[in-house]
């Protein structure tokens, strides 16, 4: 009797996953530093593997902060005289800006600083002040793995400037601590901290000379915790297995199908010839190389014994082969798989398929209703985060009264609706001229100022009824009419000719 041997096969290794303690931890067993629970190299490089992230991550830069940022009063300049005082601190704040960077943009730096906390939960920035503590230059740390924090230490008295009025109050600071070229310890303040350290050990000390005194870092994270924690976390595994499912069919289409058919003899065996010819196309033959070739296989049958036992006899051999196609990997398999997965991550940053590229199943409606939402929810929230940080934090020291940053929305605004909307008004007579300016410069693409006549401002109602009340839009003495003189005169006349 023929015994029947079977072995098992193994298949793809078990992945990692980057919630084991960091692979650097060793190099950072200094001090009081705290290790990430999760491993920020490997969290980094979950851009390169997932096919769905880079985008979340890319729609989160360019709509946070991709829109630039403008200076404005803190009061309305319409209601308020500006003054010399007000020019000479627009002007600080407007060259403060400008210069943050010497090769990028302060956006750009923004930017690059999302872009790392979007990918492991931490984004660092490098503060540089002057000697009036003054922040005069922000430098994104490039490599976010590199970067380590520390327990908060002893509680320090801090002063905080808020809309030119100073408060203080205690806190307490954490330190941070980058090791480059492997072996270089570079110490960091927290943001805020008032104290001199030293950027070669870490300590606090008032006699350090200026060239060895540490700058500060803005720690933009995710969470309460020391380290930050990305907001796809949760869907760390589908993005795993995306990429398994992926490489799964990619060695389908490279290898072509395992054990695509069992070849099953019956009183016979293969010829050597035919058996070394099936091993050599199993080994050797790989997916679009083995299309529109034929299969012959030769075997010799087994002789056996006749009934009686006496001769011995060439047996019918019989050859079947039994297709396993049914059993085995369909073309694409795990589709609907990637795309659950897809949705999951996406999910966690709250973005529709608009802002991923995935935009086939929106219509106008649908897509401005989207991108409505996503702003209201998402986007316009961040924006003031990091408006809040600019003025209240970067700036604190210039000591503001006057200027404020706000960080720019997009216009979302449909120019049709907003032209069917100034129609139905203007039937009543109720638009100004120069209500329209705006919305006529984006149809002509260019900028239009509005008129300096104060009728331009006034509604077409109002115009039509001066028109026929002579003397209505008469200069005074002093020059033109104003607006609150326009309306009082025509109060006037209208109290004279209801008599």
């Amino acid at each position: 009797m023929q015994k029947v041997k079977a072995k098992v096969i193994t298949g793809i290794k078990k992945a990692e996953t980057p919630t084991a303690k960091d692979g650097d931890a060793k190099r950072y067993e200094i001090a009081d530093v705290l290790t990430p629970k999760y491993s920020i190299c490997t969290l980094l490089e979950m851009k390169e593997i997932s096919t769905i992230l880079p985008q979340c991550i890319e729609a989160y830069k360019q709509n946070i902060a991709g829109f630039g940022y403008q200076l404005k009063y803190r009061d309305d300049e319409t209601k308020k005289t500006e003054t010399a005082e007000m020019k000479v601190e627009w002007a600080r704040v407007e060259s403060a800006l400008k210069y943050m960077h010497m090769e990028k943009s302060l956006v750009n730096v923004l930017k690059d600083a999302i872009d790392d906390r979007e990918a492991c939960g931490n984004g660092y920035i490098e503060v540089i002040r002057n000697g009036k503590r003054e922040v005069v230059e922000l430098e994104k740390i490039e490599d976010a793995s590199t970067v380590r924090t520390t327990k908060k230490g002893k509680a320090v008295a801090v002063k905080y400037y808020r809309d030119g009025q100073v408060f203080e109050r205690e806190k307490r600071f954490r330190r941070y601590v980058q090791i480059i070229y492997g072996s270089k310890e570079v110490w960091f303040k927290e943001f805020g901290d008032p104290r001199i350290m030293d950027w070669r050990t870490g300590t606090f000390d008032d006699n350090t000379p200026s060239e060895f005194q540490a700058n500060e870092i803005l720690h933009l994270k995710i969470g309460n915790g020391a380290y930050g924690v990305p907001r796809w976390i949760s869907a760390l595994m589908d993005m795993y297995g995306s990429r398994n499912a992926s490489e799964l069919n990619y060695r389908y289409f490279k290898q072509g199908r395992h054990l695509p058919a069992a070849i099953l003899i019956k009183n016979g065996r293969l010829t050597e010839d035919s058996e070394a010819a099936l091993t050599e196309y199993a080994s050797s033959v790989e997916g679009q190389e083995s299309a529109h070739k034929f299969l012959l296989l030769e075997a010799e049958a087994l002789e056996q014994e006749n009934s009686l036992g006496l001769e011995k006899e060439k047996a019918s051999v019989d050859i079947e082969i039994k297709s396993l196609a049914e059993i085995l990997q369909r073309d694409g398999l795990f589709v609907n798989y990637g795309e659950d997965n897809r949705k999951k991550v996406q999910s966690s940053f709250r973005l529709p398929d608009l802002y991923t590229g995935y935009s086939k199943d929106f219509n106008r409606a649908t897509a401005d209703t989207a991108m409505l939402i996503t702003e209201q929810q998402v986007f316009i929230p961040e924006r003031k985060s990091i408006s809040f940080i600019i003025n209240n934090l970067l700036l604190a020291e210039y000591e503001l009264k006057y200027v404020e940053v706000e960080i720019n929305n997009p216009d979302i605004s449909n120019p049709e609706d907003v032209a069917t909307i100034l129609g139905a008004i203007n039937s009543i007579g109720g638009v100004a001229i120069n209500d329209t300016r705006e919305l006529l410069g984006n149809v002509l693409g260019k900028q239009l100022e509005n008129f300096d006549d104060e009728r331009a401002n006034l509604p077409t109602a109002l115009l039509n009824q001066g028109a026929s009340m002579p003397g209505l839009f008469l200069k005074s003495a002093d020059g033109p009419a104003s607006l609150v003189g326009i309306l009082k005169d025509l109060r006037d006349l209208l109290e004279e000719r209801n008599g």
